[in-house]
């Protein structure tokens, strides 16, 4: 019999590929062949996670801000001399910023934490006989095991894009996610008995940093004409007699030399003029100040929690599912039987359609955007 340590990780990201597409399976999971592109959302996600297993543990708010922020000069956030220094300054506040969000967001939901971030490869077993594979473990990482109300429920922590309104799609997909079933698969195998998921989900921001206005030395907006000259508005009437001024000495022998005669600064742009109001980038400080403004305005935008139930005929049906995967992936493996699942619904939006589309083989040169890693599974390794 082979050892566990002999056997393939079937993980849910491994069996998702191949279901969507046996060609990238083979991209991802049988060469390594990774998009570069990818590593700022797993970068986020990681750092989401770590900050989150540190507030699991106990620990306070103020300990994961600072390893995160410890995380994120070590890639070069801040630096000067980095020329991606200001990328990653916005992508340490932002996460810094959703963190205490997301602590002051649930300070009141009484959960209690049994465990924290728990690795797992089990065996992965033939419903019909009982028996383990011999080819592939079952793989993954549990989140969390919580308490709520007096239930044990896995928690699985996600940062999305997706809406989190209660009418939203996303609850709807996670009745049928597989991921969540694997989950629980895996902590009662651990020893938990689980009835259910805690869906703990915080949304990426969609504002973005904007411009600021330079301002002058009295705090006015500076706008500039086409030829880059400072714009007043349009000239006051003189008055009549302009005692003020001609008491400060400032008028001449005409009404138009009082400086009552030209306006005040113009403090808005106007295209159809060809007035633009000068501006300057916003500092990653006060694109975090806007971020926590607006989680204060409305964090059910931002943040929510949302129970899934798995009831046992839902499990056993997955465990025959999984069991048809693996053996569909073997045989696959055995063949080199990758062949590509081509849809214009589906192969638009896969990462490895160009690549897919070149004609290229393994052991070519791989184009700029894509690179080979060592593990397959970084998602276990975090």
């Amino acid at each position: 019999m082979a050892a566990a340590t002999d056997r393939q990780l079937l993980t849910h990201s491994r069996q998702d590929a191949f279901k969507r597409c046996r060609r990238r399976a083979w991209f991802s999971y049988e060469l390594g062949v990774r998009p570069v592109e990818d590593a700022k959302a797993l970068r986020m996600g990681s750092a989401w996670h770590d900050a989150l297993e540190m507030l699991g543990n106990g620990e306070h708010i103020d300990a994961a801000y600072s390893k995160l922020y410890q995380t994120y000069i070590n890639l070069g956030a801040f630096a000067p001399d980095y020329e991606r220094a200001e990328e990653l300054a916005y992508e340490f506040e932002t996460i810094a910023r959703l963190l205490y969000g997301y602590a002051w967001r649930w300070a009141d939901d009484e959960l209690e934490w049994v465990a924290c971030e728990q690795s797992f490869q089990i065996p992965l077993v033939n419903p019909a006989t009982g028996k383990a594979s011999q080819t592939f473990m079952l793989a993954g990482k549990i989140d969390g095991i919580v308490r709520r109300d007096g239930r044990l429920l896995v928690m699985e922590h996600k940062l999305l894009s997706e809406d989190l309104a209660s009418d939203s799609k996303l609850w709807d997909w996670l009745k049928i996610d597989s991921q969540i079933t694997v989950y629980m698969l895996a902590a009662r195998h651990l020893g938990y008995a689980v009835e259910g998921v805690l869906y703990n989900v915080t949304r990426k921001p969609t504002i973005k940093p904007t411009p600021i206005p330079v301002l002058d030395d009295d705090g006015l907006k500076i706008v500039v004409d086409r030829d880059g000259n400072r714009v007043r508005n349009k000239s006051v009437k003189p008055k009549k007699s302009c005692d003020l001024c001609r008491g400060a000495g400032v008028v001449g022998e005409k009404y138009e030399d009082c400086p009552c005669t030209y306006g005040s600064w113009r403090q808005t742009a106007s295209a159809e003029d060809g007035y633009t109001m000068l501006t300057r980038p916003m500092t990653h400080e006060e694109w975090g100040e806007k971020l926590t403004a607006d989680i204060g305005e409305r964090p059910e935008f931002y943040y929510a929690r949302h129970e899934i139930a798995r009831l046992d005929q839902d499990m056993d049906e997955y465990q025959r599912e999984l069991w048809d995967i693996a053996k569909a992936y073997r045989e696959a493996q055995r063949s080199n039987a990758f062949y590509r699942t081509a849809h214009k619904d589906t192969c638009g939006f896969c990462p490895y359609f160009g690549l897919c589309t070149s004609g290229w083989n393994a052991g070519d040169s791989l184009p700029e955007q894509f690179t080979i890693v060592e593990d397959i599974h970084p998602e276990l390794s975090r």
